[in-house]
């Protein structure tokens, strides 16, 4: 599960912003204790939600863990934004190195990572996903540091594991047996000793120094991005097979969100070609069914939102950008309820949000609400509900009406609209 996630440079973030999910102590916020997960002494969140104006930052914050998760897995980083030779990743970043640290708690373990990367290179390569531009930016990631210490959880000290330098040699005392550290063989610059030992190796009870590097792998790459509603709706029969089983919890939750289905099913459309079915009754009492790629954006989301959380593994991070996006705010809360619930004892949803309307203290502790703000630099900073307090030094209430003190300006983290816009100010 993650603990903490820390990074520097990198879009619109300059100085180092943490963002964590540890709960706060007891004494300072007790509401809704059942939204915390206990691991020993460890306190973890399963939820936190993330405001602020347009252009604040709160989407910057999910792709720098997108981006992480990317350079671990050695997978091509396609710039998502201006597709121009000149174009940099990171607002302040030009010959600066991007710093990305996690902190996870997996089984009896704590695992602090850490990656210096720069991001700045760009290269024209070709993208399969795309047919009908399929030349297309991506960054050309060089990996500069990259280092593991881990903790026990029943002690307090951290014992370095490995550190790998910018010129890509790895020292590993625990496992210096191995070929590439004993032969002192270099890494390839954008491949991570992560991977490699993931790549290279199967974990076993043999090595238990070895442990901390396949947790927190298989960490990284649970986590869940949500898929874009206008992919395709065609599944192979491998794909169809890992859905099947998944229909009818499918529909139950569905209909729980008022979707009104009384069946998901698979029909193959071509050979080896199967498509989604959603099937309702008019008001005469008659069925009809339609492909999935033909319901609205709204449907759509909230099925693929449904799969991604019945096929999710546990200690899952689902990560939600914009997730209100064609989402009504009953769904929205329905599904931080799911979370939030005592039958979730491993599962995590990160996501920003402008959904003023579940920003109440009916849903949320106020450790879970974060806001993001560009401070007199320009810069993105993150700031905890929990860490914000009055003059006299006092925290926000927790039966204060947060959305409503959000809209009156007391978190700062608001947009400022000018009085009397008109069409064409001169």
């Amino acid at each position: 599960m993650l603990k903490e996630f820390r990074v520097s440079n990198f879009k619109s973030i300059q100085k180092e912003q943490v963002f964590t999910m540890e709960a706060c102590p007891k004494t300072v916020v007790s509401e809704y204790p059942e939204h915390v997960i206990e691991n020993g002494e460890e306190r973890l969140l399963k939820v936190a939600s993330i405001y602020g104006p347009n252009g604040g930052g709160k989407s910057n914050l999910l792709k720098a863990i997108s981006v992480l998760s990317t350079v671990i897995q050695q997978r091509p980083l396609f710039n998502d934004s201006i597709k121009n030779e000149n174009y940099f990743p990171n607002l302040f970043s030009k010959g600066k190195n991007t710093v990305f640290t996690i902190y996870v708690v997996n089984g009896s373990y704590e695992i602090e990572y850490s990656v210096t990367v720069n991001l700045n290179k760009l290269k024209q390569v070709m993208n399969p996903q795309i047919l009908l531009n399929p030349l297309v930016w991506a960054i050309d990631i060089e990996i500069k540091k990259e280092e593991m210490v881990y903790r026990k959880l029943d002690e307090k000290e951290f014992t370095p594991l490995f550190e790998r330098d910018d010129k890509g040699f790895v020292i590993c005392e625990p496992l210096s047996d191995i070929d590439l550290i004993r032969g002192k063989r270099a890494l390839a610059k954008n491949y991570t000793f992560l991977k490699y030992f993931n790549d290279t190796f199967t974990q076993d009870k043999t090595n238990e120094d070895a442990s901390p590097i396949f947790i927190l792998y298989k960490e990284i790459t649970s986590y869940i991005w949500p898929r874009r509603e206008n992919i395709p709706f065609n599944y192979s029969k491998e794909h169809m097979g890992l859905l099947k089983p998944c229909l009818t919890k499918a529909k139950t939750l569905l209909n729980a969100f008022d979707m009104k289905i009384t069946k998901l099913e698979f029909k193959e459309v071509e050979q080896g070609v199967f498509a989604l079915y959603v099937e309702r009754k008019n008001q005469n009492g008659e069925t009809f069914s339609i492909p999935v790629g033909n319901e609205s954006s709204g449907t759509i989301k909230a099925i693929n939102l449904v799969f991604d959380i019945l096929l999710s593994n546990e200690g899952s991070v689902y990560v939600a950008d914009d997730f209100d996006a064609h989402l009504h705010p009953k769904l929205i809360k329905a599904v931080v309820e799911m979370f939030t619930s005592k039958e979730n004892e491993s599962r995590q949803l990160i996501f920003n949000s402008h959904d003023i309307t579940n920003m109440n203290n009916k849903l949320f502790r106020r450790d879970e609400i974060w806001f993001a703000y560009r401070d007199e630099d320009c810069s993105t900073r993150y700031v905890p509900l929990s860490n914000i307090v009055n003059y006299k030094g006092e925290m926000v209430r927790k039966d204060a009406v947060y959305g409503k003190q959000y809209l009156e300006g007391r978190f700062g983290a608001d947009p400022f609209i000018k009085k009397g816009l008109t069409w064409c100010d001169e």
